[in-house]
C-alpha cells in the first residue's frame, strides 16, 4: 500500500505492483445514487394542449405512432406523410418527488445521455440547460432549483429543420450535404449535431426526429465520486501484462481517501491511499497481472474480459465504486514501409490478423427503438458469419453501451468512425467547440472497451473534396476557409481529443485515406472500392491491384419476398412499381435521368443472369448476384494476403425494410450474400479463380500456427455427374496466410476432354484437413446465364426432431444457387442459396423462434430453372 499525505491536484506517477492479499468480503454501499426518471412523461406539439403518453428514451415519431396519430413510415409511401414532424417544435415533460433527504444532499444533478437536439429544459419553470447536440451527455447541478414535493421537468425541442434553416440563412455558400433527401437549397443537416442518417441516405428514409433519446437520470452524493477511469494495455510479456491508467475523482469533501483496484474478486491490483483536494482529482497508477488471460478476436481464441472493480472510499466507508469489464491485449495498426507503398493491418497481441467483418448502421432510423434482442441478433448474425470486425459508420450514431459491450463478449474489434459522413462542416468556432465537446465526451465514454481498435474522422469527405467537385465549387477565399475548417476538424480537434484522452488508440484522419493524410492510393492506408457498382466494372475487377485494407465496397439486392410482404401490397410487386421505386434510395443521376439503384441491380443482372419476368425470380436472382459478388470480393481480398489485410463490406443490416447493400435485412433475414459471406469468411478456405485462361487454386488460412495437413482433391464434372478429370494431392495448410497450391489450363482440359465445353462443365475443391474439416468451393468456366444447366428433379424429406425441421434434399443433376422458401416467414435455415452436386445427399436445418405449423410448404427456386424457362421462351 502507498500513503501520500499530498493533494492530487496535479498529476503525481504511481507504480504499484499487485498486492496478494484477498478482499474482506464485505458489502459495498456507494453513497452515489442514481434515481431513474424514464417514466410518466407525456408530450404535446407547442402551441397545443393536447397531450398524450410518451416513451423514454423514445421519439416523436415513435410516439405519435403508439398513440395512432401516424401510420407506420416504413409501409408503402407513408414516410412522405410524417415529414411533417420535423418541421414542428414538441414539449416533452413529466414530475417527480423530491424529499428532504434529497434536498438535504451537496449534490443533485440532473443527467440527459441524450437529447434529440435543439432543445431547452426547464426545471420547475427555471431555464436549466439549452442542448444543442445529440451525441453529448449533459450534466446539470440543479439543487438551487429543486422543491420539496413535486417538481415539473419540461423540455422544449425545437424543429431540426428550422434551426438548420436558419444557419444556412446566414451563409451565402453552399456546404454539401449530398446523401440528404431534401432540395439542395434546403438541406441543413451539416449544421446541426444529429445523427446524419435521419436526414436521409442511399439506403434509408428521411424521419428528423426529435425527442429523449436516451435514459434521464438524477445523480446524489455527498463527498466525492469517481467521475472516469482509463485503463489501456502497456505491454505483454510472457508471463505477465503491465497495465496503466488513471482515475478522475472529484470531491466535495477533501481529505483522506483511499483508492483500489480489485480484479475478478481475487486480489488487489491497486492500493492507493491519499489526501485528495477539493474539485477534480487525476489519479495514474500501473499495476502487474501475472498469467494473464488474454483478449482475443473471434476465431484466434477467447475474449476473456477481468472484472475490475474501482473503489473509492474513507474513513466513513464507501463513497463509490465503478465497475468495469476490461480485456487485457495489444493492438497496433501498423503502417510500415514496403516495396509496394505502406502496410496497413491490424496487430493483435503481437500477431497480424487479416480483418473480416462489415460496416454496420443503427438497426432503426428511430434509433431508440433498438431492442436488446436486436442487438443480439446482429452480433449472433457477426459471428456467424466468421466476422472479427464492425465498422460504426460516420453517418450514424455513437452506439449505445450495449453494442461495445456484445463486441467484448464476442471479440468483435470496432473500427469507430466519428459522426461525419459525405460532407463539409461549417467553420464558426462555436460549431468546432461543441464538436470538441462531442468527441470529447464520446472517447471517454468508449475508450476502455477492449474492441475499439481505431478512430476514424469522417467518412469519404476527403475524397469528396477532391473528387465531388466541392473544391472547385468555391471562390478562392472560401476555398481557403473551408479547406482549413477541414484541416481544424481532422488533423487538430479530434486527433488532439483521441490522443489525450486513448493515447493507446490509433486515429485515421478519414476513411478512405493513404498515409500522411492523403487521398487513397491502394499503396498504403484504406480503400473504398466502388469501381464495381457506382463504377459498373465486372466483379473480376474486385482481383485487380487489390488495396491493403477494404473498408467499403458492395452490391445492392431486394429483400426477399416475405420482407416486402410487410411494407408493399401484391400491386407493388414490380421493380417499376411507384412503392420500389420510392424504397430505393440510390439515385444515380449521373448515369441517366432517373436512373436508380434498382436499373443498376437489373444492368448488372442482364451481365451475369437471365432476368426474369416474375418479380418473385427477379428479387431471388437479385440475391444471388449480391452473394456472388461479395464470394469473389472476399475471395479476391483474402488470396492478397498479406498485402491486403482487411474486407469490411458495406453492409450488414437494414435500419427499415428496403432494397440495400445489407446482407441482412431489417427483420433479421439472411439474404443470399450473408451465406456466403458465412462461407468465404471461415477460418480456412480454397479458393480457385479463372485468370486469362487458367484456373489458379488458393489456400487461405487464419490459423496463427497451423502445421495441419491436408488432403486436396479437384475434380472436373459435367452437371450430370460424371467426372472427366481428378488430381488428389497432400497439402500444408498455410499459417495465416495465402498459398498458391494448383493450377489448371483451360487449354490443356479441351485437349485431354473429348468435346470439352465450358458451359457444361464445372471444377470443385474439396480440402479435408487432419482436424476433419472438410472445406468446398466451386468454380465455373462461363457466366451463370451461359452454363447449359440441365432440368432438375428434386427430392426432398422433412423429418420433424422436437425443435424444427431437418430436411434431406438430393438431385439428379448439378442444381445452381438452390434457394428454399417456405410459407412460414420466421424460419431460418441452416444453409441456403447453395450448389447441389449430382447425386449428393444435403441435410439442412429449418428453426424457427416459434411453433412451425405440420403442413410446411416448400418451394424451390434454381438457375436451373431460370435457364429452362428462358429455353421455352
Amino acid at each position: 500500500m502507498i500513503k501520500d499525505n499530498h493533494f492530487y491536484s496535479n498529476t503525481v506517477y504511481i507504480l504499484v505492483i499487485i498486492s496478494m492479499c484477498l478482499l474482506t468480503g464485505k458489502d459495498i454501499t456507494a453513497q452515489v445514487k442514481n434515481i431513474e426518471l424514464n417514466k410518466e412523461w407525456s408530450f404535446s406539439e407547442a402551441g397545443s394542449d393536447q397531450w398524450m403518453s410518451a416513451k423514454v428514451p423514445g421519439t416523436v415519431h415513435t410516439d405519435l405512432l403508439t398513440n395512432d396519430i401516424i401510420e407506420d413510415p416504413h409501409y408503402r409511401l407513408n414516410e412522405d406523410r410524417v415529414q411533417w414532424i420535423g418541421e414542428r417544435d414538441w414539449i416533452y415533460k413529466t414530475t417527480f418527488t423530491a424529499d428532504g433527504n434529497l434536498l438535504n444532499s451537496n449534490k443533485v444533478e440532473l443527467i440527459f445521455e441524450g437529447l434529440d437536439t435543439y432543445s431547452d429544459v426547464y426545471l420547475n419553470d427555471h431555464l436549466i440547460l439549452h442542448a444543442d447536440n445529440m451525441f453529448i451527455g449533459w450534466e446539470v447541478d440543479v439543487k438551487e432549483h429543486l422543491k420539496e414535493g413535486q417538481n415539473e421537468l419540461l423540455i422544449y425541442f425545437h424543429s431540426p429543420v428550422k434551426e438548420g434553416m436558419k444557419k444556412l440563412s446566414n451563409i451565402d455558400y453552399y456546404i454539401p450535404a449530398i446523401n440528404e433527401q431534401a432540395p439542395m437549397d434546403q438541406r441543413t443537416s451539416v449544421f446541426t449535431r444529429k445523427a446524419p442518417f435521419h436526414f436521409g441516405w442511399d439506403w434509408g428514409p428521411r424521419l428528423v426526429t426529435s425527442g429523449i433519446w436516451r435514459p434521464v437520470s438524477l445523480r446524489v452524493w455527498d463527498v466525492g465520486r469517481i467521475e472516469s477511469v482509463y485503463v489501456d494495455t502497456k505491454y505483454i510479456l510472457e508471463n505477465e501484462a503491465w497495465l496503466y491508467g488513471y482515475a478522475e475523482i472529484e470531491i466535495i469533501e477533501p481529505g483522506e481517501y483511499r483508492f483500489s483496484l480489485n480484479l475478478d474478486d481475487q486480489n488487489n491490483a491497486v492500493e492507493i491511499e491519499m489526501n485528495l483536494a477539493a474539485g477534480t482529482n487525476r489519479i495514474p497508477f500501473e499495476f502487474r497481472v501475472d498469467e494473464p488471460k488474454l483478449w482475443w478476436t473471434n476465431g484466434l481464441g477467447e475474449p476473456y474480459l477481468y472484472d475490475f472493480k474501482f473503489e473509492l472510499t474513507n474513513d466513513t466507508g464507501a463513497v463509490d465504486h465503478l465497475n468495469l469489464n476490461f480485456g487485457i491485449r495489444t493492438l497496433r495498426l501498423v503502417q510500415e514501409p514496403d516495396d509496394i507503398g505502406r502496410t496497413f493491418y491490424f496487430e493483435l497481441n503481437g500477431v497480424p490478423v487479416f480483418m473480416k467483418g462489415a460496416n454496420v448502421i443503427p438497426s432503426e432510423t428511430l434509433t431508440p427503438s433498438v431492442t436488446t434482442e436486436v442487438y443480439e441478433r446482429l452480433f449472433d448474425n457477426t459471428l456467424a458469419a466468421n466476422m472479427n470486425m464492425l465498422r460504426v459508420w460516420g453517418g450514424a450514431i455513437y452506439e449505445e453501451a450495449l453494442f461495445y459491450e456484445l463486441a467484448d463478449r464476442s471479440g468483435i474489434l470496432i473500427w469507430q468512425d466519428f459522426m461525419f459522413a459525405c460532407n463539409l462542416s461549417p467553420g464558426d468556432e462555436p460549431h468546432l467547440e461543441n464538436i470538441r465537446k462531442e468527441a470529447e465526451y464520446n472517447v471517454k465514454r468508449l475508450r476502455n472497451y477492449p474492441s475499439i481498435a481505431v478512430w476514424t474522422g469522417n467518412n469519404e469527405n476527403l475524397h469528396g473534396w477532391h473528387h465531388w467537385g466541392w473544391k472547385e465549387s468555391y471562390d478562392p477565399e472560401t476555398r481557403e476557409f473551408m479547406w482549413r475548417t477541414y484541416d481544424r476538424i481532422f488533423h487538430e480537434i479530434l486527433p488532439d481529443v483521441v490522443n489525450r484522452n486513448a493515447p493507446g488508440t490509433p486515429y485515421w484522419s478519414s476513411s478512405p485515406s493513404s498515409y500522411g493524410n492523403t487521398l487513397a492510393d491502394r499503396r498504403s492506408g484504406d480503400e473504398h472500392d466502388w469501381t464495381i457498382w457506382f463504377g459498373q466494372e465486372p466483379f473480376s475487377s474486385y482481383g485487380r491491384n487489390v488495396p491493403r485494407f477494404i473498408s467499403e465496397y458492395g452490391m445492392q439486392a431486394f429483400p426477399g419476398m416475405h420482407t416486402i410482404r410487410e411494407f408493399a401490397e401484391p400491386s407493388d410487386f414490380d421493380m417499376d412499381s411507384e412503392v420500389m421505386r420510392h424504397r430505393q434510395r440510390g439515385t444515380m443521376e449521373y448515369i441517366a435521368p432517373g436512373f436508380d439503384g434498382n436499373d443498376m441491380i437489373k444492368r448488372y443482372m442482364e451481365r451475369y443472369y437471365p432476368v426474369p419476368e416474375e418479380f418473385d425470380e427477379f428479387v431471388y436472382v437479385s440475391q444471388i448476384m449480391h452473394g456472388m459478388a461479395y464470394k469473389t470480393a472476399i475471395e479476391a481480398h483474402r488470396r492478397n494476403m498479406p498485402v491486403t489485410m482487411g474486407s469490411l463490406y458495406w453492409q450488414l443490416n437494414d435500419s427499415w425494410p428496403t432494397i440495400s447493400w445489407a446482407t441482412v435485412d431489417y427483420y433479421g433475414r439472411w439474404k443470399a450474400a450473408h451465406y456466403k459471406v458465412r462461407d468465404a469468411y471461415r477460418e480456412t478456405i480454397i479458393s480457385p479463380v479463372l485468370e486469362e485462361n487458367n484456373v489458379q487454386i488458393f489456400i487461405v488460412s487464419d490459423r496463427i500456427a497451423s502445421g495441419d495437413k491436408g488432403t486436396l482433391v479437384i475434380k472436373i464434372t459435367d452437371f450430370f455427374g460424371r467426372v472427366v478429370h481428378e488430381v488428389k494431392m497432400e497439402v500444408m495448410l498455410p499459417e495465416n496466410s495465402s498459398e498458391w497450391v494448383y493450377s489448371l489450363s483451360i487449354e490443356e482440359l479441351s485437349q485431354n476432354i473429348s468435346d470439352f465445353e465450358a458451359s457444361e462443365y464445372y471444377l470443385s475443391a474439396t480440402l479435408s484437413t487432419e482436424k476433419n474439416d472438410s472445406i468446398e468451393n466451386f468454380l465455373f468456366f462461363e457466366k451463370p446465364s451461359d452454363l447449359r444447366l440441365p432440368k432438375a428433379e428434386i427430392e426432398y424429406e422433412l423429418e420433424w426432431d422436437g425443435s424444427g425441421y431437418v430436411m434431406s434434399i438430393r438431385s439428379d443433376v448439378f442444381v445452381k444457387d438452390l434457394y428454399i422458401e417456405a410459407d412460414e416467414n420466421t424460419l431460418h435455415f441452416s444453409d441456403n442459396f447453395f450448389d447441389l452436386e449430382a447425386g449428393v445427399l444435403k441435410e439442412v436445418r429449418i428453426s424457427s423462434g416459434k411453433e412451425v405449423s405440420d403442413d410446411l410448404e416448400i418451394r424451390f427456386y434454381s438457375v436451373n430453372q431460370l435457364i429452362q424457362d428462358t429455353k421455352s421462351d
